[in-house]
């Protein structure tokens, strides 16, 4: 009888360590966590379409690391086009250390081409990756992001907005009248007419000029001077570099002609390759 007791007592107390256990393994949260405040540090962004850039800070806030990113979703404002943002670009990945001092030949065999999408996500560190000589429309692309760790995943809608423009004015120098105007024009050829206006008139395509320096501006080949203004070709995209301006000033005293030159100084980013004008103000 003794034994029996005591049989009883062993079943029971193994029953209510089970219930025990089994209550508590519903009840152990899984290991990590996804803070309620991750979000992207100044969600909305600039940037300029052609050009390569990396965007977006993310704070992490408490949660568990390592985080993983995906994005999910791409939209623009007014309903455009996103493919060019998903599209694959080759770009160029060098496989071994470059020095520095070598021929265009040992370049190639230490490098490969790759192709991806002009717009990629760091799946560790959340930061958008954008192409050079991606094909990106002006718009603002709002993006939906995954965000994922140990303890599970959350959608961030509209976690980042980007305004893309295909180009921008950086600066110009005192000594025009006002600032240049950049306009586009069209998809080819891939030109730029600058146009001289003086004292409110366009002048003729020989009244403006640009000095040698202007290689390290927009790197251009010389076309012609016309009566709309001076033509060049330029290759895509445009970097931002200043570049210099000659205008030739005319003047006619006592019935005589004299020429004098004046400099001015810009600085300015084509993304899209296309057609361009750009008036100078003087």
């Amino acid at each position: 009888m003794k034994n029996k007791r005591i049989n009883r007592l062993y079943s029971g107390a193994l029953i209510t360590l089970g219930l025990f256990l089994a209550g508590s393994c519903v009840d152990i949260p899984k290991e990590g966590s996804l803070a309620p405040d991750i979000n992207y540090r100044n969600r909305k962004q600039q940037a300029i379409a052609g050009l390569a850039q990396s965007i977006g800070d993310f704070q992490v806030s408490t949660s568990t690391l390592p985080l993983y990113f995906e994005i999910v979703n791409i939209t623009e404002a007014n309903g455009n086009d996103v493919s060019a943002l998903q599209q694959e670009i080759p770009v160029i990945r060098y496989t071994k250390p470059v020095v520095g001092d070598e021929t265009a030949e040992e370049l190639k065999l230490k490098s490969d081409t790759v192709r991806i999408p002009a717009v990629a996500i760091n799946q560790h560190t959340g930061r958008l990756e954008i192409q050079e000589g991606n094909g990106i429309r002006a718009g603002e692309y709002h993006f939906d992001i995954q965000v994922s760790n140990s303890s599970g995943t959350r959608l961030l809608k509209d976690a980042l907005v980007i305004e893309f423009a295909e180009y921008e004015l950086k600066s110009w120098s005192g000594s025009m009248a006002k600032a240049p105007e950049i306009e586009r024009v069209g998809d080819a050829p891939n030109q730029i007419l600058f146009v001289g206006h003086l004292d409110g008139m366009p002048l003729h395509g020989n009244r403006i000029d640009f000095t040698e320096s202007r290689a390290l501006g927009f790197k251009g080949t010389f076309v012609d001077d016309t009566q709309q203004g001076e033509i060049w070709n330029v290759g895509f995209p445009v970097k931002e570099a200043t570049t210099y301006c000659n205008w030739k000033i005319t003047t006619n005293e006592s019935g005589v002609g004299a020429s004098t030159y004046e400099n001015a100084e810009f600085n300015f980013v084509l993304g899209r390759p296309g057609s361009y004008i750009i008036r100078l103000y003087k």
